[in-house]
């Protein structure tokens, strides 16, 4: 099953270079950006008192976007990695949307959106994201839905309200689960919010309650950014600092834009009940009653080719500690990496 899809992933992206090469040059319609993005990683993991190590290929994306008319454009990203049958082929795909574009400012989407949630290491892509928050391990980020988006005339803010399936609404039939979200992107001189509103439904009328607050920042050759996101449910008694994560990252870019080293850490903490809360009980079912967890790390980023980040080597060193938390994790993993990213660009406009 696994090669009849990687067939037809292949067939599709050639019929879709084949006829973005036929179109009239007068059309401006069709693909404006169709490519395949890999990367392969030698993965050394230290825990418990053992070693493991290995080779992985930890990505294969398939993206295509493009325009249908003046006002109705789609984008679509499939992990091909992930397809194991027919009958999970969607649980790989990360966003499959139509859009409408209804006046300049305003444009509405539907189909498999990306959950509107704030914070900037939730909202890169995952090829680009090395060592990472617990919260980013364990939520589930795509979901079928819809949004309305707003932007300003000047192009630097974007507001979208968001209605889609709830992150945790992980049953086979219809589970009435549902996720409402505000979101607010940005692009200033020096920073980048994202930050959102979200009330995520995990049991029929109760919700998650998250306020997402990050900006990435640059200053010269710094950059970087910082994430805070508070989780609270409507039956707790504090509403903040008793279950979030916190993240942030410094980097320092230099030779030219094509070398990049970073440090980052973070920290979830969910000390809203005890850890022995049943879980049908529990307020956050996501980053359970108990977690309390610390990372932290530094990495390299080289990009060989001359203007151009299709090609980037990695490297990392990182470090989870979960030795304070009461919930079943290993106390402290050491890890290890260096790998290898790559984008092929069929089209790019």
């Amino acid at each position: 099953m696994m090669k009849k899809f990687l067939f037809l992933a292949f067939f599709a992206i050639i019929s879709a270079f084949s006829f973005a090469q036929t179109m009239s040059k007068e059309n401006d319609y069709g693909i404006n950006n169709l490519r395949l993005e890999a990367r392969v990683d030698f993965d050394c993991f230290s825990q418990n008192d053992s070693l493991y190590s290995g080779f992985t290929g930890r990505y294969l994306n398939f993206i295509i976007a493009g325009d249908i008319t003046d006002n109705l454009y789609y984008a679509y990203r499939q992990r091909l990695n992930k397809i194991q049958s027919i009958n999970n082929f969607f649980d790989a795909t990360d966003y499959l949307y139509l859009g409408w574009r209804i006046t300049k400012n305003i444009s509405w989407t539907v189909g498999k959106e990306v959950i509107a949630m704030g914070g900037i290491e939730y909202d890169l892509a995952p090829i680009d994201v090395y060592f990472h928050s617990e919260l980013w391990n364990q939520f589930n980020c795509y979901r079928f839905g819809t949004n309305v988006e707003f932007t300003t005339n000047d192009r630097k803010n974007t507001f979208t309200f968001q209605f889609t399936n709830s992150p945790y609404d992980n049953s086979v039939l219809y589970g009435s689960l549902y996720n409402y979200s505000i979101h607010w992107r940005a692009h200033y001189k020096h920073f980048g919010p994202v930050c959102s509103i979200n009330m995520y439904e995990y049991r029929k009328g109760t919700f998650q309650n998250v306020i997402a607050l990050g900006t990435t920042y640059t200053f010269g050759p710094i950059t970087g950014y910082i994430d805070f996101l508070n989780r609270a449910s409507g039956d707790q008694k504090d509403f903040f600092f008793k279950d979030y994560t916190a993240i942030g990252k410094i980097g320092y870019v230099f030779c030219n834009d094509k070398a990049h080293f970073y440090i980052k850490a973070g920290h979830d903490v969910n000390d809203t009940q005890d850890y022995t809360t049943p879980y049908d009980e529990v307020y956050d079912v996501c980053i359970l009653p108990g977690t309390d967890i610390i990372f932290y790390g530094c990495g390299f980023e080289y990009y060989p080719l001359k203007n151009s980040k299709d090609l980037r080597l990695h490297a990392f060193f990182a470090v989870n500690d979960a030795s304070k938390s009461k919930v079943n994790y290993a106390p402290i993993t050491y890890q290890a990496n260096a790998g290898v990213t790559w984008r092929l660009n069929f089209i790019k406009k």
